[in-house]
């Protein structure tokens, strides 16, 4: 009897899961009375369709719905489906190649192909990894906008219907679920039904509008299903970057059917959604709370959106919702590396700000300095701040000047950030001279691999491992835990001779809550000039180690730099980048008789070390000095970080450092000639001391 009662237990399971999971009938959930139920006909231009609909004859109500949306003169797209180029207009040549696989059903998502031939599994998924993100993003539909520009290069028919074919399929074998469609394979996660809205699927019902074989019923349907995805996105908003984008699709649909009866109800939504998240989701100092560049954009991206829209179709926004957006171009120009790049930190890569500047000159033309970085120099002048903070993100900037040979330092000393995080705190980027020398690693794809999890722990950063264990910040139950309502505890300060930057680690290492050691970094700028000894502009580093018993520890303190080539000096441990072009940078640590240092470059065991993402599925090794010191009791770690212009010799040859615990540290900077500089860093720095000849 017992082992019945299992089997029993077993066959209801499976007989609930079968149901769950049973198809439902084919999209889209609104069958043509209840579509024209949906739409408001009571207006003069939809009369005729009204008749229709009372006659329930609904392939005419069809014919005369699609007639409307081509005759109406409101609301406005970006082009008009109207100009497709006659055939004398069309350009000479057009390379068909890549919208001729997209007709043949190949279709490309996250970078891999795969020939669907002819029929599309929309749920497939054709990686090894079973790369969930291929799935989600498959249905974004990008490839629908390269197969209407095509089409209004060429008036190829062949486009068209592959578009029809296409849209029909999907809208056919993917219904609305009954769910957030928020897991694994579903082709209707909310962040994609945003996505697709305010993108690919407006963008290629104009491009197709006057195409014979975009027909009344695949208009209609179409349109339906532009329903569907308004409704859903009603129903199943989320939080972060995703409500960004869900209620940036919500609002296009909102503009771009106004004959719904819900339209003026999803505009309205999607704006008060909006507008709630300018606060709740980007800090006072206008960092997005996931603190990675790419998506600081993407959600900017879908704030600024709807103030595009609005202004092409006359639709107002709360009067202070553009005014909002300041602060977020802001982030991007202060942030932004001498090549005009937004660091990648965490989930991003580096992310160029020039298409942003452009943007942001639009909505504020009184901004010279957005206008002088857009134009490249030619118009508004340039930044009149160099170094800063953003206190909020804990995000410190300590840069020479605006020109593309700036010698530029970023620390994190922020908060873990809501979404995408890496294990990275305290982490450094330095550009210097034309090159970024010490990198992030870069955003590995969303898989489970051993790659993705090494690019976003502590070991592919350029902070410091305790006992060889990396920080530990991830495991909060509740995300909101990762945003701050005060700045952490940090430090700055600028002036015209040096800078001043410090952070804190103090939590977990190895495990969230296995507290080892307090990591306090400081970080000094010295900057050149005249009356300064200093043969160039160059930071000292100053790592100091608390730790919470009486027990020896290790610290390794590592440097990814974006080199050809390092030399180690065996004499004083100091490292020297080995370009065969431009400038290079030097290392120099206060070497004592416990600190060593190795090349850590495409290391595998006893742990993942020196690599980099190169894009794709790939990453290349790249020479990662590691500093290892051994001790009991506080310790300290001091580095100078000297970069040095093409063909010029390295400058420091050696430097001393205090170790008086709960004192300042004193550090002196020996130069080739016999110069050198004496610094105090004791929490706000003091200018430096020229010392010697």
């Amino acid at each position: 009897m017992k082992t019945i009662a299992i089997l029993m237990l077993g066959l209801t399971c499976w007989v609930v899961q079968t149901r769950a999971d049973a198809p439902a009938r084919p999209g889209p959930a609104l069958d043509d009375q209840g579509f024209f139920a949906a739409l408001n006909l009571a207006g003069d231009e939809l009369a005729q369709v009204k008749a229709a609909v009372e006659k329930q004859d609904w392939a005419q109500a069809k014919h005369l719905f699609v007639q409307h949306l081509k005759q109406r003169t409101a609301p406005h797209w970006y082009f008009d489906w109207r100009d497709k180029p006659a055939a004398d207009q069309r350009p000479k040549s057009f390379n068909r190649a890549l919208a001729d696989r997209y007709a043949r059903n190949e279709l490309v998502s996250c970078g891999v192909w795969h020939d669907f031939k002819q029929k599309i599994d929309w749920n497939s998924n054709p990686m090894t990894s079973q790369y969930a993100e291929w799935t989600w993003q498959l249905s974004r539909h990008a490839f629908w906008e390269t197969l209407g520009q095509a089409y209004w290069a060429t008036g190829d028919e062949t486009y068209a219907k592959a578009f029809v074919f296409q849209m029909t399929d999907w809208v056919r074998s993917q219904p609305v679920p009954a769910n957030s469609g928020n897991k694994a394979f579903s082709t209707w996660r909310t962040i994609e039904t945003g996505i697709r809205t305010f993108g690919s699927w407006p963008d290629s019902f104009n491009y197709f509008l006057s195409s014979p074989s975009f027909d009344d019923e695949s208009v209609v349907l179409m349109v339906k299903s532009f329903y569907d995805h308004a409704r859903h996105l009603m129903k199943y908003p989320t939080t972060g970057n995703w409500l960004a984008m869900e209620a940036n699709g919500l609002f296009h649909i909102g503009v771009l059917f106004p004959e719904f009866t819900d339209a003026a109800a999803w505009r309205k939504t999607a704006i008060d959604r909006l507008y709630a998240e300018l606060d709740k989701q980007v800090y006072p100092d206008g960092a997005q709370i996931e603190l990675a560049a790419g998506y600081h954009n993407v959600s900017l991206n879908s704030f600024e959106m709807p103030v595009r829209i609005s202004r092409l179709n006359q639709l107002p926004l709360p009067p202070d919702y553009v005014s909002k957006l300041e602060r977020m171009f802001n982030y991007d120009l202060f942030v932004s590396m001498p090549n005009r790049k937004m660091p990648g930190l965490n989930d991003s890569g580096d992310t160029d700000i020039l298409p942003w500047m452009k943007k942001a000159t639009e909505h504020f033309p009184k901004r010279e300095d957005f206008r002088w970085i857009a134009s490249d120099g030619k118009e508004g002048s340039a930044p009149t701040i160099r170094s800063c903070e953003f206190p909020y993100a804990g995000h410190l900037i300590m840069r020479s000047g605006w020109d593309p040979d700036a010698r530029y330092l970023l620390l994190d000393s922020g908060p873990f950030g809501y979404g995408h995080q890496h294990e990275d705190k305290l982490t450094i980027v330095l550009a210097a001279y034309g090159r970024v020398h010490v990198i992030d690693p870069g955003n590995y794809p969303y898989d489970n691999s051993a790659w993705r999890k090494y690019h976003i722990d502590t070991f592919a950063h350029n902070t410091v491992l305790v006992d060889s264990l990396p920080q530990r910040r991830r495991g909060a139950t509740d995300r909101g835990q990762y945003v701050v309502k005060q700045p952490l505890p940090h430090g700055f300060a600028t002036t015209d001779a040096w800078d001043y930057a410090s952070g804190v680690y103090d939590e977990g290492y190895g495990q969230r809550d296995h507290r080892i050691a307090t990591h306090n970094r400081e970080i000094s700028f010295i900057k050149s000039g005249p009356g300064s000894a200093a043969p160039g502009d160059y930071w000292i580093i100053v790592d100091t180690f608390t730790p919470l018993d009486d027990a020896n520890h290790t610290y390794d303190a590592m440097f990814h730099l974006n080199a050809d080539a390092i030399a180690i000096s065996a004499e004083n441990q100091s490292v020297l980048t080995r370009n065969a072009k431009g400038s290079n940078l030097q290392i120099a640590p206060w070497s004592t008789a416990k600190l060593t240092v190795t090349d850590q470059s495409g290391q595998e065991k006893p742990y993942v070390q020196g690599w980099v993402f190169s894009g794709g599925y790939t990453v290349r090794p790249i020479p990662t000095p590691v500093y290892h010191l051994e001790a009991k009791g506080q310790a300290k770690a001091v580095f100078v970080l000297f970069p040095i212009k093409e063909n010029e010799p390295a400058p420091v040859i050696g430097i001393k450092a205090s170790q008086a615990k709960g004192q300042a540290t004193e550090v002196e900077v020996s130069y080739v000639g016999g110069k050198g500089q004496r610094i105090s860093i004791d929490g706000h720095a003091k200018e430096p001391v020229t010392i010697g000849r």
